[in-house]
């Protein structure tokens, strides 16, 4: 495999982030050379292919797939599809409403080539907008940005004493991935396939998670489909990951 980074980005119907990502990368394309090495494919699941944001992603050479389906969001299933498609040696499973901040991205990609031992991940901040396009003014973003909830007190007890393992767009070895059987399916909507995506990886060869401050991402605002973001899935799939490792309920 190519040393290169493939970003995985499940989509359905988040266009105000969509649109932030792409000014993003129009922008950011303009200031490093770095992009010749990495590919994005984008799965658009929906009852049809939105064409503005196919054209957009083609544009900028995206690419571009679209999987037919109106029911629940079926991000892990999204993600698996993907997985069959990628070449390169890194993966990152990219939610669509984060935007790197300054080269955050790059700088992850080669802390990861670096570390052999440790699971690379970010942090996030929560900004009030649901848009952004100035991003040479990022600083004036991230004033009034929250602390994320992976970050605030009880998570932070669960790494402790837990031991769960928790981290922002962790870089994946494409290999290892696969070793591993990718995404567990039976996460349906949201919530929890991240986390056993990255106990799997770390388990499986003894890997301790490294959080660096540096590598931060900021968090758009945005509303929450009900459909694939229920009190009712949320609550099923952290029962299910519990079930997975202790055995217990949140």
């Amino acid at each position: 495999m190519r040393n290169q980074l493939t970003l995985l980005i499940p989509y359905r119907r988040r266009e105000l982030a969509f649109n932030s990502f792409y000014n993003w990368l129009k922008w950011t394309k303009k200031q490093n050379n770095y992009f010749s090495s990495m590919e994005i494919i984008l799965i658009e699941n929906d009852l049809s292919p939105t064409l503005t944001i196919k054209q957009q992603a083609l544009d900028l050479k995206i690419k571009y797939y679209f999987i037919e389906g109106d029911g629940i969001f079926h991000k892990t299933y999204l993600l698996n599809s993907a997985l069959k498609l990628v070449e390169t040696k890194y993966l990152m499973a990219y939610d669509i409403d984060l935007i790197p901040y300054k080269n955050s991205l790059f700088k992850h990609w080669q802390l990861t080539a670096k570390s052999n031992d440790f699971l690379v991940t970010g942090y996030r901040l929560m900004l009030e907008e649901s848009y952004l396009y100035k991003f040479d003014l990022l600083e004036d973003n991230i004033k009034g940005a929250k602390i994320a909830p992976e970050d605030q007190p009880t998570a932070l007890k669960k790494h402790l004493i837990s031991f769960e393992k928790m981290g922002v767009l962790p870089i994946f070895e494409t290999e290892k991935i696969i070793k591993i059987g990718g995404w567990d399916e039976n996460f349906i909507g949201w919530g929890g396939e991240d986390q056993d995506l990255i106990q799997r990886y770390c388990f499986a060869d003894n890997l301790s998670i490294c959080k660096v401050p540096e590598l931060l991402y900021l968090h758009l605002a945005h509303d929450y489909q009900l459909d694939w973001y229920s009190s009712e899935i949320i609550t099923q799939n952290r029962n299910y990951y519990y079930q997975k490792y202790y055995h217990e309920s949140d």
